[in-house]
């Protein structure tokens, strides 16, 4: 019997936990499996019926960086000692230092860097140093990829996989359970308004300028409110959803405005979600403008550089109008789900045959 260890950076969304619950349900049956995360919203990984722990990170233990790093090293020699993993994978952008001493520490355990491309350019190229710790890199895919000019595009020794999403359309619930699932309207159509947790800009502005967009022609709101969100978006006459993964209840909603982070830029266009994608500019490295940029540009989404002001209507308008036809050229386009690649990788990488 195999045994993963999956460690999670803190990140300001639930991409990187998500993206290793992904590989985690790709894994043969009697893979032992346990999730190491610096995220607020390990918790959700009960649903997967995973065993977790949370490591705070850095900002969340109020301890100075080189404190921190040290109790980081120890906690993961500790954890690698007891769970005694075939293979670590870490999941992030940034390698925190003394994961090398911890891995150093134990060497039986072999690790793999899973690493979502599409960073800014010209920002944390020199990360990429750090794949020597690692015995393989992981690339999910992105179906932006060809407008990526970030410093992994051309990085060399990757295995770059298919885009990875959690779900996938045969995990869909039918629209009737899914609203009931969420506690929605029956009938009427709805829209997902889904741009970010908050946690890197406020995004009241947007998601205000949405939802009376929506509201004015009749459409119902439903605002995201992630476990990981510092706050909930406070709006009269949305509703609020909880729910994860929540694209598994997709068809609850007939149209969606969201961001373009890894999930869900992969999540609505793999799933066939109408989607007008709202890029948040204030990211510290996902390059989500190239993102929605190139989705709008090969005719599977719209893109809107802000809301507010004067454009609401009028994205919206579009989008419940060419939405539905640019959602299926999307699902036309969508090469599958790279999850089932990435888990093969890393069990060969533990030495397992999956």
């Amino acid at each position: 019997m195999s045994s993963v260890l999956l460690v999670s950076s803190n990140g300001a969304g639930m991409g990187h936990l998500t993206r290793l619950l992904a590989y985690a349900r790709h894994f043969p049956v009697g893979t032992r499996r346990h999730v190491l995360s610096m995220s607020q919203a390990v918790p959700v990984v009960e649903h997967e019926g995973l065993p977790w722990e949370y490591l705070p990170s850095q900002g969340a233990s109020g301890l100075r960086p080189a404190s921190w790093r040290r109790m980081f090293a120890e906690r993961v020699t500790e954890i690698l000692h007891r769970v005694d993993p075939d293979v670590l994978v870490f999941d992030g952008t940034h390698p925190y230092s003394g994961l090398d001493l911890a891995l150093a520490a134990h060497p039986r355990t072999r690790a793999v860097w899973s690493r979502r491309g599409m960073w800014q350019p010209g920002r944390n190229a020199d990360q990429l140093v750090k794949a020597a710790w690692f015995d393989a890199v992981v690339e999910p895919g992105d179906l932006a990829a060809p407008a990526d000019r970030g410093a992994t595009a051309k990085a060399d020794g990757s295995v770059r996989v298919r885009p990875v999403t959690l779900v996938d359309r045969n995990d869909l619930s039918d629209r009737t359970t899914a609203r009931s699932a969420l506690g929605l309207p029956a009938d009427g159509p709805l829209a997902l308004v889904a741009l970010g947790a908050g946690n890197i800009n406020d995004t009241d502005d947007e998601v205000g300028a949405a939802a009376a967009a929506l509201q004015s022609r009749g459409v119902g709101v439903c605002v995201t409110a992630p476990s990981i969100a510092e706050r909930a978006y406070a709006g009269r006459g949305v509703h609020l959803v909880r729910h994860f993964p929540l694209s598994e209840h997709f068809a609850a909603f007939d149209v969606a405005v969201a961001a373009a982070g890894y999930n869900s830029f992969h999540e609505t266009l793999r799933l066939g979600v109408p989607t007008l994608f709202v890029p948040n500019r204030g990211t510290s490295l996902d390059d989500q403008v190239s993102r929605a940029r190139y989705a709008a540009d090969q005719g599977w989404a719209l893109v809107a550089d802000t809301l507010t002001g004067s454009g609401a209507g009028t994205a919206v308008e579009e989008l419940l109008e060419r939405g539905p036809v640019l959602a299926a050229r999307a699902r036309e386009a969508d090469p599958g789900n790279g999850a089932d690649e990435a888990a093969v990788e890393i069990l060969r990488v533990a030495g397992v045959t999956a």
